[in-house]
């Protein structure tokens, strides 16, 4: 495949990632956080809502997607 190929390619991809957020964006209106942890029901910490204040999640639960998906691309492929 040419490179010409793979940058079109990649371009189309971004597009559609960037469309694909984009509806679920607009689907879903953005409210404020109750301040309570949606995952653990504790207080979402103050400095979380102070930068985000339509943070859903407590600091501890949104890592964990993150921390899993960590794991996930050092195991991958094995």
């Amino acid at each position: 495949m040419a490179l010409d190929e793979i940058d079109a390619a990649n371009e189309r991809m971004e597009l559609l990632n960037r469309a694909a957020i984009q509806a679920v964006l607009s689907s879903q209106p953005l409210q404020p956080s109750s301040g309570i942890c949606r995952t653990c029901a504790t207080q979402i910490e103050p400095e979380r809502l102070q930068a985000n204040p339509f943070a859903h999640t407590c600091c501890d639960c949104a890592a964990e997607p993150e921390a899993a998906r960590q794991r996930a691309k050092r195991i991958g492929g094995r």
